[in-house]
């Protein structure tokens, strides 16, 4: 069989895309068989002007001349989709070619999830994990949970001074809280990465994450090392708490910001310069 000519053809991968095929390899640039800004479809209407002759799109690629095949799966690179009987012509670049630069895929065509979705994502993960993983952090730290109640029957009664000494003695049981949400967080997420590529948040709104070189679930090491980022975030969380309270149980009370920069912060105005 004899190699087929570049063109615009079926997406082997989503029926209601076209491919562009560059006559030994599908490229990357794929644009929706018909345009939400055009009343009527052109595909299968035959192509006008001088016989033979195919304009040019935007994109300086050929104007598709090549009948539509419909393939039943994904070819490999070195192979060409089969020629059959011509059923028409294209008049124009489908879709305009404008779309092909609006839609962002991998490195082997598929489509992109938006920045919106993967926020809506996060979103519905984060409200089950605040809940469901707050609620094993809550219950795996009892001396966070003593400290606080001790802390709200002070601060009922009124005495400053034992609020202030249970404020200083919620740092260790808060650390234990973080690592253990942590913990669950890394859990829940390694374990759907790994199997299907999809936490919940990504099922409710069908996306998934996987390898920019090659499909699938993610391998442990590349699950782990995605949680690193994150990790880094909240451990610079973390400090952030710590420097803040720092003050609480500091003799000079300086933040630890205070004591880098050699600075205290006191009641009252600062006198101007004289000039």
């Amino acid at each position: 069989m004899s190699q087929q000519p570049s063109g615009w053809y079926d997406d082997p991968s989503n029926a209601d895309m076209l491919r562009y095929w560059d006559g030994v390899s599908w490229t990357n640039h794929t644009a929706p068989k018909k345009s939400p800004t055009l009343s009527q479809s052109t595909i299968g209407l035959p192509q006008q002007g001088t016989p033979g002759q195919a304009p040019a799109d935007r994109t300086g690629a050929a104007t598709p001349t090549t009948p539509m095949q419909q393939g039943t799966g994904w070819p490999s690179a070195s192979q060409a989709p089969q020629q059959q009987t011509p059923q028409g012509y294209y008049q124009q670049a489908p879709a305009n070619a404008q779309w092909m630069h609006n839609i962002k895929t991998t490195a082997d065509g598929v489509p992109l999830a938006s920045w919106g979705k993967r926020v809506a994502a996060w979103l519905i993960d984060g409200v089950l994990l605040g809940i469901v993983g707050g609620a094993v952090a809550w219950a795996a730290t009892p001396a966070l949970q003593q400290t606080m109640s001790r802390l709200f029957d002070a601060a009922s009664r009124g005495d400053q001074a034992a609020a202030t000494q249970l404020q200083s003695e919620l740092i260790g049981p808060s650390v234990q809280f973080g690592i253990v949400l942590w913990l669950v967080v890394t859990a829940y997420c390694l374990v759907f990465w790994t199997t299907t590529g999809q936490t919940l948040g990504k099922m409710a709104l069908g996306i998934s994450v996987r390898r920019a070189a090659e499909p699938g679930p993610l391998p442990l090491g590349t699950a782990l090392l995605r949680r690193v980022v994150p990790l880094a975030g909240q451990f610079l969380s973390l400090l952030t708490l710590i420097d803040y309270l720092w003050p609480l149980w500091d003799d000079k009370r300086q933040a630890l910001h205070d004591k880098v920069a050699s600075t205290q912060v006191v009641e009252g105005k600062q006198p101007r310069k004289q000039p």
